[in-house]
């Protein structure tokens, strides 16, 4: 069965806003963390409620990892929801997004 071109635009409608949500959400992470994680830190992606976060070295991974719960919570509160129910963080080995 061939899908109405009504039907296409309104599941592209569904799709751009969540995009869009997804990129606002990404956003937040550097009003979220202090100055001293944002500088070491980048958050790439959320994907069905989880955060992507690459850090600067893998001591910033497995530091932030021990902080998670604490991050989650306020990244929550900062969204007005329950956007983020896990992190994923990653050591870049590299510049984090020409903020060090």
């Amino acid at each position: 069965m061939t899908e109405s071109l009504i039907e296409i635009i309104e599941r592209s409608k569904q799709d751009i806003f969540w995009a869009v949500k997804s990129c606002k959400m990404v956003a937040l992470w550097d009003q979220v963390v202090d100055e001293r994680v944002s500088r070491n830190t980048e958050a790439v992606k959320l994907r069905n409620k989880v955060l992507y976060v690459n850090t600067a070295t893998s001591t910033w991974a497995q530091e932030l990892t021990f902080l998670k719960r604490d991050i989650i919570r306020h990244f929550n509160e900062k969204a007005g929801e329950e956007a983020v129910k896990d992190i994923k963080f990653k050591a870049a080995g590299e510049r984090i997004g020409g903020k060090i």
